[in-house]
């Protein structure tokens, strides 16, 4: 996370800034720009991180930049929000 600057939007700590935190997100409701919602599972996750404009968080207006990062980037990415995540509050 920190060798591609995730932090620098997200928190050095994965609590949010510029961009929305990543404490707390696995299985949340995150709501969205356009009035919807979407649980934050593993697949739109890898959504966001790959495709960032697909669906915009409520309330942050700085695009996230499209990245190009490996799978294995993006697995560890998820597995570091996971790691933010409590057990047992995981949706998926």
């Amino acid at each position: 996370m920190r060798r591609k600057g995730c932090g620098s939007c997200h928190g050095s700590d994965g609590g949010g800034g510029i961009g929305p935190a990543f404490v707390d997100l696995l299985g949340s409701e995150v709501p969205l720009a356009d009035g919807s919602s979407v649980t934050a599972d593993r697949a739109y996750l890898v959504e966001s991180i790959t495709e960032p404009s697909a669906k915009i968080v409520d309330g942050y207006k700085v695009p996230m930049p499209k990245t190009n990062l490996s799978t294995d980037e993006i697995d560890a990415i998820i597995t570091y929000i996971e790691a933010l995540t409590p057990p047992g509050t995981t949706a998926g």
